[in-house]
């Protein structure tokens, strides 16, 4: 089977270990791939959870944008295998003008948000782990609901209000063994219990690196 997956940049990794630095780039096939895959009608992992993330996209190929980071960061102690984040600018001057060039130059504009994703890991990872990751990501990008679960939209562009949306489930392991599961939990509890909706033959099919009996 064809190997279609997006594997990394091999110089990126090299060239960080050499600087014993970060190094960062671009990531368009990523993207590419990501928007085929997960955000298309019939693709292999098409998810309708962010059906407005493709209206956005339609809108503004700018919208959303990936990079890859050639290994992972610390964050709160934890380490960081991927960030989705809003992008923002908080300083002014020549600190925003550099950091709006980085983006015009990487990606043709300045993005709305920025998925970064740890090279490294991915080098590594298996194709469950590496689709799980990009998906847990895109789940940041939340959009917008009414009391009744109905999108909302901006009545200045017509397209859906988004937002950088949470975990669903944030909670201590020890709170948990203490004083029992809150509903959040049990709701996780509930919807572990059936089999996932994504199979090892959907993503082999996208991936083109596993192998099914």
């Amino acid at each position: 089977m064809e190997q279609i997956r997006p594997f990394p940049p091999t110089d990126l990794i090299d060239q960080a270990e050499e600087e014993e630095a970060m190094r960062m780039a671009p990531a368009p096939g990523l993207k590419e791939w990501v928007v085929k895959n997960f955000l298309t009608i019939g693709g292999q992992l098409h998810n309708p959870d962010h059906d407005h993330i493709a209206e956005l996209l339609h809108d503004d190929e700018t919208f959303l944008v990936f990079a890859w980071a050639s290994s992972a960061c610390m964050a709160k102690k934890r380490m960081v295998l991927g960030q989705c984040e809003k992008v923002m600018f908080n300083q002014g001057g020549w600190k925003k003008a550099r950091q709006e060039q980085q983006m015009r130059d990487w990606f043709g504009a300045v993005p709305v948000y920025l998925i970064t994703i740890d090279a490294s890991y991915c080098e590594n990872s298996n194709d469950l782990e590496f689709c799980r990751l990009i998906e847990h990501e895109l789940y940041h990008i939340g959009v917008e609901r009414d009391e009744d679960g109905e999108i909302q939209y901006s009545d200045h562009t017509g397209l859906p209000k988004h937002y950088l949306a949470g975990h669903d489930v944030e909670v201590f392991f020890g709170e948990t063994k203490r004083w029992g599961a809150d509903e959040s939990v049990k709701r996780l509890l509930e919807i572990a219990k059936n089999a996932p909706f994504v199979s090892e033959t959907n993503i082999a099919a996208c991936c083109g690196t596993c192998v099914i009996n």
